[in-house]
């Protein structure tokens, strides 16, 4: 009978487990979703938008605090947003920057 009683909860504490899982799975899944709304509501840097610069980097930086987004991937993904022109000024400014988020700003 004491086999029998630690069998049962075994597979109850299983069970249990897998639903921590599901749960836990589920809920990174909604904040995946939310960084993805959170990081397509910026825009793609415009001329007019160059001028107020500062402006778009703090909604950025903002963003990036808000999500608690490593600093490693901010400069990479602020990039995303650049035009071809604002593209080159990146490669040819990258070493200097170094992927340092601090620097970058």
């Amino acid at each position: 009978m004491s086999t029998s009683q630690s069998i049962s909860e075994l597979v109850e504490e299983k069970h249990g487990d897998s639903m921590s899982l599901l749960h836990s799975k589920s809920t990174l899944q909604s904040l995946r979703e939310q960084e993805k709304k959170a990081l397509q509501s910026i825009n793609k840097l415009t001329e007019e938008e160059m001028t107020h610069i500062d402006q778009w980097l703090s909604i950025l930086y903002n963003t990036y605090e808000n999500l608690e987004y490593p600093l490693s991937h901010r400069v990479f993904q602020a990039t995303t947003y650049f035009d071809d022109e604002q593209q080159l000024w990146y490669k040819q400014m990258n070493a200097e920057i170094n992927n340092d988020w601090p620097c970058f700003l």
